[in-house]
């Protein structure tokens, strides 16, 4: 791996020259929340935040988008079906490790048949450019084995004395670093990177009670009904939690026709298995019709059903649905009980 250092100023030149070449989605602070941050198109390089821990949405939005036109429909015999996209290249910068993990748990699962090829065209414009962060209290990426995840970035970024250490993954990446004056990093550089990866794992307060395979397997192991209707008593089923997830990716399609009905356009957007009607089928039947079993759901979506097709959790240790919970449910402190009371009664087996 290549690695070099280019400090803050020619890092703000280089995504001030990137802003005038192509569109770059970076984080910028949120003008209706102040102190809040999403990923959203930079106007200027001035508006990149540097020092934030987590934004609302995930990054996964500028491949997938919460709502995204797929196609419309035109009169013609037959109808006249034109998609709908773009296939301009564009930059996603400054995405945290959980994030870049997120990113590379969806490009299997989306390319696993029927492979989802919008999210394979929005893949293949994008250079992806990976910074580091430090944590708060809510996150546990260190436990969960993506503190320091690099796939699939192009470019990734470490803050170091006078600023980055930049690591080279691909040969986008060494495209995106022409004309940069960049110095070949040297021994000291590379260690005051790994001191800031020392002190982001040193701040990291939240951990995860399990190793993915173990939890994955405690989770198969059933059970554990008593837990889930504990947490069920808390939860609104509002779908928070899976809005947030920058590794959720379930969506539902709708045909919106025009008032002449000759014409109409196909969207998907974000569902969340957390919502009363996500399981509801013909014949008003519904397979998760108790809130307990959609908990329960959420909890093997993420860490036994995917796992066990992947081999990798579909948690990223980002603590976003904690952060976003209006009922204040932990999935770390859930997670934790769900292990204190697996190991409990298995005792009295």
């Amino acid at each position: 791996m290549e690695a070099y250092v280019v400090d803050s100023a020619e890092w703000r030149r280089m995504l001030g020259r990137l802003v005038e070449e192509v569109e770059v989605v970076g984080p910028v602070e949120r003008k209706d929340q102040p102190g809040f941050v999403r990923f959203h198109r930079l106007a200027r390089p001035e508006e990149f935040v540097e020092d934030y821990t987590a934004t609302t949405l995930p990054p996964k939005k500028a491949f997938f988008p919460p709502v995204e036109e797929l196609f419309t429909v035109s009169p013609g015999d037959p109808p006249v079906i034109e998609p709908v996209g773009s296939e301009a290249p564009f930059v996603l910068a400054g995405v945290h490790p959980c994030d870049l993990a997120a990113i590379h748990a969806l490009d299997r699962a989306c390319a696993s048949p029927p492979a989802d090829t919008r999210w394979k065209l929005n893949r293949g414009r994008a250079a992806v450019i990976g910074m580091d962060c430090l944590p708060d209290e809510y996150c546990f990426c260190a436990s969960i084995g993506t503190c320091e995840a690099r796939k699939p970035c192009d470019l990734f970024l470490t803050p170091i004395q006078g600023g980055y250490l930049v690591e080279v993954h691909s040969d986008a990446g060494k495209k995106l670093l022409q004309d940069v004056r960049a110095l070949e990093a040297k021994e000291r550089d590379l260690e005051d990177a790994e001191e800031w990866r020392r002190k982001k794992r040193e701040r990291m307060k939240a951990e995860f009670p399990a190793t993915p395979e173990e939890f994955a397997r405690l989770l198969d192991q059933g059970g554990l009904e008593d837990v889930w209707r504990e947490v069920a008593e808390r939860c609104y089923s509002c779908g928070s939690c899976n809005t947030v997830c920058p590794a959720c990716f379930c969506f539902n399609v709708e045909d919106d026709f025009n008032d002449r009905l000759d014409g109409a356009v196909r969207r998907r957007t974000w569902d969340s298995c957390q919502l009363p009607e996500f399981a509801l089928v013909a014949g008003e039947h519904n397979h998760r019709g108790e809130r307990w079993e959609r908990v329960r759901h959420r909890w093997h979506r993420k860490f036994l059903y995917l796992y066990k097709q992947f081999g990798i959790p579909f948690c990223t240790g980002c603590g976003r649905c904690s952060r976003a919970c209006t009922a204040d449910i932990n999935i770390v402190d859930v997670s934790g009980r769900l292990v204190e009371f697996s190991r409990k009664e298995r005792s009295h087996d």
